[in-house]
């Protein structure tokens, strides 16, 4: 009876404690509170994204956007001062420089000047393409529906791998695919972590009860993140989850492309083992692991799970 009492209460009680320290990692890792670079990187993705948005709409109201391009301006003279430049800044200078010069865009004299101020002592990183509207026809793809739904299809879950390596190139053209993500307003917040080194992956596998019977015979471990610096508002207290799974799913068809195989672990999300699980792969703390990616190059035959599909 005492047993059937503790299960009873222990699972609110994990419930309570699991949801506590979420909330924790978002008030002290998100752009709720304080500021760091990646903090005020995310607002400036923010402002440049609504900027970018307005100049692709094919009906705009004459000195639209004002506001939006005057409070971007005055983020990006700040985080220059602080930070310094990196390629977020120079592209959110180029959707600037291309708001200035749409013919709808404000005609303001002070927002005007403010802007080609900042535009005049950045001057070298303006470059075509960088930001801005591009024009979009109607696709004339070279493969078809069944072409790309048998290349989906032809995709299973491998836990037996070669032992031939996967190469640093491999990995960068995965991650081509990957950059290709739809992500929430743009912010681009999924992050790839790669470990190759046995002993190491063996210590995170073991992190995360157990390498289950297969986990080390893969080549490479690869960890999906997605960093909370560029969430804040409650709404978007998920949203991390979402564009990490997407960016996940893209990175692993970025493998399948080359005929490499893998396999999702699924990521334990426990507070002791997470603060284990930081320490051993130094994953920075604001990062949330979605989940992590086993793969290998494939052997000449080897057995998976049917995992028939349901119809939807």
């Amino acid at each position: 009876m005492m047993k059937k009492i503790i299960q009873l209460v222990s699972g609110p009680i994990n419930n309570f404690r699991y949801f506590f320290y979420d909330f924790k990692q978002a008030i002290y890792y998100s752009a709720i509170l304080d500021n760091t670079e990646d903090k005020s990187k995310a607002r400036i993705m923010l402002a440049m994204h609504s900027l970018e948005k307005g100049l692709a709409f094919m009906d705009k109201k004459q000195n639209w956007g004002g506001e939006k391009a005057i409070y971007l301006t005055r983020l990006l003279k700040k985080h220059i001062i602080t930070y310094g430049k990196c390629e977020v800044i120079i592209v959110a200078l180029n959707v600037l420089n291309a708001y200035l010069y749409d013919k709808y865009s404000t005609k303001d004299v002070t927002i005007r000047t403010e802007i080609n101020q900042l535009l005049k002592k950045n001057n070298s990183d303006l470059k075509p393409s960088r930001g801005g509207v591009k024009v979009v026809t109607y696709p004339e793809y070279k493969i078809n529906y069944n072409d790309i739904l048998q290349f989906y299809k032809a995709r299973s879950s491998i836990r037996n791998f070669s032992i031939r390596p996967i190469a640093d190139e491999e990995i960068a053209k995965a991650k081509q695919i990957a950059r290709t993500t739809p992500t929430a307003c743009n912010r681009q917040t999924s992050r790839i972590h790669v470990f190759k080194n046995n002993e190491e992956i063996k210590k995170i596998l073991d992190n995360q009860w157990g390498d289950q019977g297969w986990g080390n015979n893969a080549d490479t471990l690869f960890i999906i993140t997605s960093d909370l610096s560029y969430f804040g508002d409650t709404y978007e207290r998920s949203q991390a989850y979402i564009d990490g799974g997407m960016f996940a799913m893209n990175f692993v068809m970025g493998l399948h492309a080359q005929k490499i195989a893998s396999c999702f672990k699924m990521y334990i999300r426990e507070p002791k083992i997470e603060k284990k699980f930081k320490k051993l792969t130094q994953i920075p703390q604001q990062e949330v692991p979605i989940v992590l990616i086993l793969a290998g190059h494939y052997l000449d035959s080897t057995l998976s799970p049917i995992s028939y599909k349901i119809e939807i």
